[in-house]
């Protein structure tokens, strides 16, 4: 007879709440890795749970509601009602984006102001509200421990008398409101270890600054965007930049609506674009010299002997857009002054309709095309005379390239690249380089 089994026995499971037994260390550190209003959420978890996001060191405030909304509210009540509450004495991070839902009866700055009466390292504010641009607290200007400040929009930059910002390092002004000609010189001239520095200028942001002066001998990096041109409908003020800066490294200028740009020599220059429609001086040309990447945007025939006349030694990258017709040729002359160049793009930003261009072979081989060049492209080929030649040149001469790609121009139509492309493939290389086509898939 089978022995009868006995009924196994039944464990209770018991739930442990682990993750509450953690120290607060170890559970700030974990909320620091979620939003904001999630980590403050946290307070309704438990009575262990309801001061750990008091201490986070790096708060979030975002505007992510849509105006359409009519049920939507601001994130600033969010930011209102929490920050009562905070009270760790540092702040990594203090990131705050108000948007057109925010009230415009607040004081938006308030909590900045608070911010600034312990330890702030990094400060975020970007205000889009419906009402006028307003002034950060007196006390920013004086902050001992900001290293980054970013300030965007409405925001009215008043530099008060007294400024000290010892430890600024990353400095982003985008598209606010100066108080008058020279806020943002003194501002810049506070900061003594300044190396990243942006600035942003719109066109729909009167920001009362005629001549923008930017002398600052620690700066590394600079970003410029300017698209200013009016006052008002009736006069139209153009806007001036200066640049007094030794040991710049990385140079970004955008600058359609501008006057002039006038510069001191930049030896250390090593990353340049310059996207202009005006002639630089000759210090700011000098320094292109050393650059080891150029980005030329809105090349034309005015400002072809300017930057041919330059010797790029060290040029390694070159990427260049062509704005005139008749270019190609000077093309030749500018590789002729870049001997250690290994990638050439050239985009053409010209109408092609119409226009058949002789070319004239030049007498001479640039050194680059012997010895270096590895990548070739070229953005908008419509098969003119000139392109086709210039195109060829540069297969027939270079012996190190590796990479030729040619991106054909939209206006034409299937049979016509078709062409084309079998016309550029017939082409000598004197390279076993490859040869790849943007339009069709043709092996």
């Amino acid at each position: 007879m089978a022995e009868a089994k006995c009924p196994r026995k039944i464990q209770k499971r018991v739930c442990e709440d682990r993750i509450s037994s953690l120290s607060n260390d170890l559970l700030i550190h974990i909320l620091l890795h979620v939003p904001t209003k999630d980590a403050v959420a946290t307070t309704l978890l438990s009575k262990r749970w309801r001061f750990v996001w008091t201490m986070l060191s790096r708060l979030t405030y975002r505007e992510t509601k849509n105006k359409s909304d009519l049920q939507s509210k601001s994130v600033w009540w969010f930011l209102d009602e929490t920050m009562r509450f905070h009270k760790a004495p540092l702040l990594e991070l203090l990131h705050i984006q108000l948007g057109k839902l925010c009230p415009i009866d607040v004081d938006v700055v308030k909590w900045v102001a608070k911010a600034l009466d312990r330890p702030l390292c990094w400060l975020f504010f970007e205000l889009l509200w419906n009402s006028e641009p307003t002034k950060m607290p007196n006390s920013l200007y004086t902050c001992k421990t900001l290293s980054i400040l970013t300030l965007s929009r409405k925001i009215i930059v008043d530099v008060p008398s007294s400024v000290s910002l010892p430890s600024l390092t990353e400095l982003d002004l985008l598209s606010v409101v100066y108080k008058e000609e020279d806020s943002h010189v003194r501002l810049l001239s506070s900061c003594p270890v300044l190396k990243c520095l942006k600035v942003v200028r719109r066109n729909d942001v009167d920001d009362n600054v005629k001549t923008f002066s930017i002398k600052v001998p620690s700066l590394l990096s600079l970003t410029y965007k300017n698209t200013i041109f009016k006052r008002d409908e009736d006069d139209y003020t153009y806007v001036s930049l200066v640049i007094d800066t030794p040991a710049l490294v990385y140079l970004d200028i955008f600058d359609y609506t501008g006057k002039s740009c006038s510069t001191e020599y930049m030896p250390c220059l090593a990353d340049a674009t310059v996207d202009v429609d005006f002639n630089p001086d000759g210090n700011f040309l000098s320094s292109l010299s050393r650059t080891e990447f150029m980005y030329l945007g809105y090349v034309d025939n005015t400002m072809v002997p300017l930057y041919n006349a330059i010797n790029y030694s060290r040029l390694i990258e070159s990427h260049i857009e062509l704005n005139d017709i008749d270019l190609c040729e000077s093309l030749v002359v500018l590789l002729s002054n870049c001997p250690k160049l290994k990638n050439f793009l050239v985009k053409c930003q010209y109408e092609t309709d119409h226009f058949t261009l002789l070319w004239n072979q030049p007498s001479s081989v640039p050194k680059c095309l012997s010895s270096h060049l590895e990548i070739f492209e070229w953005d908008g080929y419509a098969g003119r005379e000139d392109e086709k030649e210039f195109i060829r040149y540069i297969l027939e001469n270079s012996k190190c390239l590796k990479r030729a790609g040619i991106l054909l121009n939209l206006t034409c139509n299937a049979e016509e690249k078709q062409k084309i492309i079998e016309e550029l493939k017939s082409m000598h290389r004197v390279s076993t380089s490859e040869l790849l086509f943007s339009a069709l898939n043709v092996d």
